[in-house]
C-alpha cells in the first residue's frame, strides 16, 4: 500500500495529528446495549518436560447463541511453531460472561481467508450478531473492538481486562477472500495482541470482519512507519465457511436471556492475572492468582491445571519447598475427578510422575492422555523416556515408529536416540541426535550430541556441544553434566570443573541429588589427589587428611589416603586407611587395594583372606585373579602352580571390564617360570 503523504510535509503532520488524536472508545457509549462479554480472550499454556511455554494472549468472540467462536486462524494455529521440547498444547478460552477458562473444538479453518470458527463447551453465551455484505459496502467507519494491548510488547507485560474500541475510515473494502479484505486507515493503538479482533459497524455493533493483520506504510523501506493500518477478512469470507461447515443456521441464532454469573469479572480477572504472571515469570503471584481463582471457581478444570502446573514449575526452580508437590498432585487428581477424559491433564500428570521416578504410575497416566489424544507430543516423548528407564527394546522400537510416521519431527529423533543410547548402540545414537539437531538447531539437543560424541570417545568434539548446553539450557543438569564430562576427560581443566560444579550446586531445581552432587565432587577431588600424587606423595597425604577431617566418612578419601601411604612406605597406615575405605563402601570395588596393603604390612594370612574374599565374589573379574597370581608368586614361592593356576583364570575369565592386557599377563607369567625355575638350577650346582 501507498502512502499519499510526505515525512514532514504539510499533509503529513496534519494526518500524523490525526491519528494520535484518536482514542478507544468504550462500548456502552458507542452503542447500547452492546455485549462486552462476548469478546473472549484466547490463551495458550504449552506444557511441556520441562516448565510452560506461555505466548501472549489473542482475542475472539463469540457470535449466534453463543456457542460458534470466530477468530483469526493465526490466533490458534499460530501457536504451533517449533518448540525447543516436545509439547502438550493447551489453548484455552477465557470468558469475561462465565469467569472461567474452557478447552475449545477448531470446526473450521479457512487459512486463505485467515479465519477460524471454534466450538465452546458452554449452552449458552453473550454473542455478537452478524451483519449483511451489503450493510459492509455501505460502511464509512468501523469499529475494531478488542483488549487493546501494549504497543510494543516487552516486559513488564500488561494485559487489558476492559474490552475497548477505536473506530477507524475504511480505505478499502476487496472482494476477493483475504486476511487484508478490508483495511482501515491510521490506527494509533492497533498492534500485537489485537488480532482476532471483531470488525463491527458504529450504529448497530454488527461484525462486518475480523482483524488479521496490520499494515506498516513507510516512505522508504528502511524509513520510520509513517501510517499503521489495520486489516482484516470481511464478512463474506465468514459466511462462507459457515454455509460450507452447516454452521450458518447457528450463527443467525440469538443466545436466551442469560443471568449474570456470580463473581465473573473477579474471576475473568484472576484468570488474567494469572496469565500475565506467567508471561512475566512472577512465581508467586501466578500461582497466587490460580488459587485465587480456584476458589472462585472449584468445579474449573483449568483452574486445577493452572495450580497443578504452576507448583510444579516452581517446584523445578526451588526443591526446597516440598508442600508443593502434594498441592500439584492433589489439583492433578482433582482436575481427572472433574474431568476424567482431559487428555491434558492426564500427560500433564503422568510427566509430573515420571520427574519423580514413578514410572509405573506415569506409564499408566500418560496412555490414558494419549487414548483420548493420540497425537499429544508430550505424552508420547514421555511414553519413549519412561520406557527408555523400564524397558529400553520397547523404547527403541516405539522411537522408530514415531520418526517412520513423522521424519521430520525433532523431538522424535531426539527420544529414538536415548533409547539407542540405554542400549550402548552409540553410532545409531549419534546419528539420530545429529538428524533432531538438524531439523531444530535451537532445540535442547545439544547435551544428547555431545553424550553420543563423548560415549564413542570423541572428545574434542563433545566438548564444545556442553559447553553450548549450558548456554541454550543453563539448567542444573547441564552444568552439572559438562562438570562431570571435564572431570572425567579434562584433568587440566579442573578449575573450569569445579566453577560448572558451583553453578550446579547453586540453583535450587531438583534435577540432580544432593548426593549426585557431592558425589561429582568427590570425584573432583580425587583426580586433584592423583594428579598432586604424582607431583609429591607427600603433599597429596597432607591434601588428603584435610578433606578427611571435613568428611571423615568419605571412604572414597581413605581409599585414596590408602593410596598415597602405600607409596610412601607406610603399609601399616595403608592397610587401616583402606580397611577403613572397606567398612564405610563395601559395595565398591576396594578389597584389591586392603589385600596389597595388608601384604605389604606383613600381614600375609589376612591378605590371603581378602583375596579369597574377593575371589568367591567375584570369579569372573579377570584382574582379581591377575592380583592374586602377583600376590602368590611375590609372597608365597611355594605356591608358584595355584598362582599358574590364577594366571589362567586371569585369561580365561568373562569379565571384559575388568580384563588385563596381554602385555601384563606376558610379563608375570615370566616371572613366575623365572622363579620356578631357580631353585632347580641352584640344586643342580650343588650336585
Amino acid at each position: 500500500m501507498d502512502c499519499v503523504a510526505k515525512l514532514g510535509c504539510e499533509h503529513w503532520d496534519k494526518q500524523k495529528k490525526q491519528y494520535q488524536s484518536r482514542k478507544l472508545l468504550v462500548p456502552s457509549e458507542q452503542i447500547p446495549d452492546f455485549p462486552s462479554q462476548a469478546i473472549v480472550v484466547l490463551a495458550y499454556l504449552g506444557r511441556q518436560q520441562r516448565g510452560t511455554v506461555v505466548e501472549w494472549p489473542r482475542v475472539a468472540f463469540a457470535i449466534g447463541d453463543g456457542t460458534l467462536i470466530l477468530t483469526a486462524a493465526h490466533c490458534v494455529r499460530g501457536f504451533a511453531h517449533p518448540h525447543r521440547q516436545a509439547i502438550s498444547p493447551d489453548v484455552v478460552v477465557i470468558s469475561p460472561y462465565y469467569g472461567d477458562a474452557f478447552e475449545f473444538k477448531i470446526l473450521a479453518v479457512d487459512k486463505d481467508a485467515d479465519l477460524a470458527v471454534l466450538k465452546a463447551p458452554w449452552p449458552a453465551h453473550p454473542a455478537l450478531t452478524l451483519a449483511s455484505e451489503a450493510e459492509l459496502k455501505a460502511a464509512k467507519e468501523i469499529l475494531v473492538t478488542g483488549y487493546p494491548q501494549q504497543k510494543i510488547i516487552k516486559p513488564p507485560f500488561r494485559f487489558s481486562r476492559q474490552v475497548r474500541m477505536e473506530k477507524l475510515p475504511v480505505l478499502k473494502i476487496y472482494k476477493k477472500p483475504s486476511p487484508k479484505s478490508i483495511v482501515l486507515k491510521g490506527s494509533h493503538f492497533g498492534g500485537p495482541g489485537w488480532s482476532g479482533s471483531a470488525l463491527v459497524l458504529p450504529q448497530t455493533g454488527k461484525v462486518v470482519g475480523i482483524l488479521c493483520q496490520q499494515g506498516l506504510i513507510k516512505p522508504k523501506k528502511k524509513g520510520p512507519v509513517i501510517r499503521t493500518d489495520l486489516m482484516g477478512c470481511s464478512i463474506r469470507s465468514i459466511e462462507a465457511i459457515l454455509e460450507q461447515h452447516g454452521l450458518d443456521s447457528f450463527a443467525r441464532q440469538r443466545p436466551p436471556q442469560l443471568q449474570p454469573v456470580d463473581n465473573a469479572e473477579r474471576a475473568f480477572s484472576l484468570a488474567m492475572d494469572y496469565i500475565e504472571s506467567m508471561l512475566n515469570k512472577n512465581s508467586d503471584k501466578y500461582l497466587a492468582a490460580a488459587q485465587q481463582f480456584a476458589d472462585l471457581r472449584p468445579k474449573s478444570v483449568q483452574a486445577r491445571i493452572f495450580i497443578a502446573f504452576s507448583a510444579q514449575g516452581i517446584y523445578t526452580i526451588d526443591s526446597s519447598r516440598k508442600d508443593l508437590l502434594t498441592l500439584a498432585e492433589s489439583n492433578f487428581e482433582e482436575a481427572l475427578r472433574l474431568q476424567p477424559d482431559n487428555a491434558r491433564a492426564h500427560a500433564g500428570y503422568g510427566n509430573f510422575l515420571m520427574e519423580h521416578k514413578r514410572y509405573d504410575q506415569a506409564l499408566k497416566e500418560t496412555n490414558a492422555a494419549l487414548e483420548i489424544q493420540p497425537d499429544n507430543e508430550l505424552a508420547l516423548a514421555n511414553r519413549v523416556h519412561i520406557l527408555t528407564q523400564t524397558e529400553p527394546l520397547k523404547a527403541e522400537e516405539l522411537g522408530r515408529k514415531l520418526i517412520e510416521k513423522d521424519p521430520n519431527n525433532s523431538h522424535w529423533w531426539f527420544w529414538y536416540h536415548r533409547a539407542l543410547m540405554t542400549l550402548d548402540r552409540y553410532e545409531e545414537a549419534l546419528e539420530a541426535v545429529q538428524k533432531a539437531v538438524d531439523l531444530n538447531p535451537n532445540g535442547l539437543y545439544y547435551g544428547g550430541l555431545a553424550n553420543a560424541l563423548a560415549k564413542l570417545d570423541r572428545l574434542d568434539e563433545a566438548e564444545p556441544y556442553y559447553k553450548r548446553m549450558t548456554e541454550d539450557c543453563g539448567c542444573q543438569q547441564c552444568w552439572f553434566k559438562y562438570a562431570r564430562f571435564l572431570i572425567n576427560n579434562r584433568p587440566d581443566k579442573l578449575d573450569e570443573a569445579e566453577k560448572a560444579l558451583d553453578l550446579a550446586d547453586a540453583k535450587t531445581q531438583d534435577r540432580v541429588s544432593e548426593k549426585g552432587l557431592n558425589n561429582l565432587r568427590t570425584d573432583l577431588n580425587l583426580v586433584r589427589l592423583r594428579s598432586l600424587k604424582k607431583e609429591s606423595p607427600e603433599k597429596a597425604e597432607v591434601l588428603t587428611r584435610q578433606l578427611l577431617e571435613m568428611s571423615p566418612e568419605n571412604g572414597h578419601y581413605w581409599h585414596a589416603l590408602a593410596d598415597i601411604l602405600r607409596d610412601l612406605v607406610k603399609y601399616e597406615q595403608a592397610a587401616q586407611a583402606s580397611q577403613k575405605a572397606v567398612s564405610l563402601c563395601p559395595d565398591y570395588p576396594y578389597l584389591p587395594r586392603l589385600a596389597n596393603c595388608l601384604a605389604k604390612a606383613g600381614h600375609l594370612q589376612q591378605a590371603q583372606q581378602t583375596y579369597n574374599e574377593m575371589l568367591t565374589d567375584h570369579p569372573q573379574r579377570p584382574r582379581y585373579w591377575f592380583w592374586y597370581a602377583r600376590f602368590l608368586n611375590e609372597y608365597h614361592p611355594e605356591k608358584l602352580e595355584e598362582a599358574r593356576q590364577a594366571l589362567e583364570k586371569a585369561e580365561t575369565a568373562s569379565g571384559t571390564k575388568w580384563s588385563v592386557s596381554p602385555t601384563d599377563l606376558t610379563e608375570l607369567r615370566e616371572k613366575i617360570n623365572l622363579k620356578a625355575n631357580a631353585p632347580k638350577e641352584v640344586e643342580s650346582k650343588h650336585k
